[in-house]
């Protein structure tokens, strides 16, 4: 190449950079908007899985009980349904404690209450 031939060509030269430059910079902006809607997505499919739950086991409901201070005597699991029986100090405990289960996605099928003493013994038969 000779010196004439580049002063011809320097602004073909000079745009063809400027391009370039463009390019690369519109790829990088791309790059990042494509990983944040990448992160977004990721974060709304871990809240999708986080409301859904990781389901109620035994064990859950157990302590779930227990920090309410109710007393399960009886969990049997009959196929899809569980059966509780059990014993708690008033009937407001026992009511705030099926509303937290429902928040879980726990169905309440039956219910049955009576006094026991000083407390009430309860049945509950429900659908985790």
């Amino acid at each position: 190449m000779n010196r004439d031939w580049i002063q011809r060509h320097r602004f073909t030269f000079a745009w063809a950079l400027i391009t370039l430059l463009l390019a690369v910079l519109a790829l990088r902006a791309g790059l990042a908007q494509w990983r944040e809607l990448s992160q977004w997505r990721g974060l709304a499919e871990q809240a999708a899985s986080l409301h859904n739950g990781p389901g109620l086991n035994l064990e859950r409901l157990r302590q779930s009980a227990q920090a309410r201070r109710i007393e399960l005597a009886e969990v049997d699991a009959q196929g899809e349904a569980w059966q509780l029986r059990g014993q708690v100090a008033d009937e407001l405990l026992l009511q705030g404690w099926l509303q937290s289960l429902r928040g879980e996605g726990v169905q309440l099928r039956q219910w049955g209450l009576e006094r026991h003493g000083k407390g009430l013994r309860f049945e509950l038969v429900v659908q985790p």
